[in-house]
């Protein structure tokens, strides 16, 4: 390999989404030509209301769409693999030997009916390989990394026996278990009180930053989003309003809805400061804007 061809190896980004439109099958659309990119060892936060296709993004990625809907155009390109040129065994496979869920509910994510230690091992025993020594041994280091005290003992408990951040911390653990490329996080933090919210923050921070693990995280909460993120992709109604570097972003944004969901975000410095809702008037505008480009589009 010449110097040239290895630094661009190098440069490769994890995950590229180009030009990812979703829809329900006969029906209305739910990601508009979405294109973005996640580098080796970034996170890339997808913030926008209830509704703007954060999560849909991640399901598109993973191959979860639910039932009924569909990818209707673009691409996505996992490394150097184009995941639409592959058969759905083979897509299955590739993802999962690369890419990791953390789902936005703990307790509807685990199955109340197995332990914990079996639902954190299967994928590495099961999908990857890994021999049951080798996984056990595995889960409760990370266990202890995301500090569960007595990991051995929540090995062998029941979900409804912990609590709901600890629950999220077992969601966090398996993750990072198979030591994998790309996480999806998917509001992580939603289901959690104020304080959990800022112990699970920090430990996907630190596990990521030790990992180097590239993460493509769902956010509604442009305060987790200067907390987490080094790129953003703001999203209303399934279609890219803005992206860039977080710290520009915040900063200066270029994009009226990016400054409404700014405006929109407490601040906890100022308690009694009141909240400050996106303008109706700029949702209806921007929800005529792309009716009519779909009407376009569609011919």
């Amino acid at each position: 390999m010449n110097k040239e061809s290895s630094q661009m190896t190098a440069l490769a980004p994890t995950l590229r989404v180009d030009g990812l439109s979703v829809a329900v099958r006969g029906g209305p659309i739910l990601l508009r030509d979405v294109t973005l990119d996640v580098q080796p060892g970034e996170v890339r936060a997808l913030v926008g209301e209830s509704g703007a296709g954060k999560s849909m993004i991640g399901k598109a990625v993973l191959g979860v769409l639910p039932r009924g809907i569909e990818q209707t155009a673009g691409r996505i390109q996992l490394h150097d693999v184009v995941l639409e040129n592959l058969r759905p065994a083979a897509r299955r496979q590739t993802v999962a030997a690369v890419a990791s869920l953390i789902p936005q509910d703990p307790l509807t994510a685990l199955n109340p009916s197995r332990r914990i230690g079996g639902q954190i091992t299967d994928r590495l025993v099961r999908r990857l390989g890994w021999n049951s020594s080798d996984a056990n041994r595995r889960a409760l280091e990370l266990l202890d990394r995301v500090r569960i005290r007595d990991p051995q003992r929540v090995m062998a408990s029941y979900p409804h026996e912990l609590s709901g951040g600890m629950r999220q911390r077992v969601l966090i653990a398996a993750a990072f278990a198979p030591r994998p490329q790309l996480i999806v996080a998917d509001e992580p933090t939603t289901a959690l009180d104020v304080t959990v919210q800022k112990q699970i923050l920090q430990l996907i921070r630190e596990l990521q930053a030790e990992t180097r693990t590239s993460v493509l995280f769902v956010t509604h909460d442009m305060g987790v989003v200067a907390k987490i993120s080094q790129t953003v992709t703001v999203l209303f109604s399934g279609k890219v309003m803005e992206s860039g570097a977080t710290e520009q972003i915040l900063a200066q944004p270029q994009h009226p809805y990016t400054k409404a969901l700014i405006a929109a975000t407490p601040r906890y410095t100022h308690p009694h400061e009141p909240l400050q809702p996106v303008p109706a008037e700029l949702v209806a505008a921007l929800t005529q804007e792309i009716a009519r480009q779909d009407t376009i589009a569609n011919g």
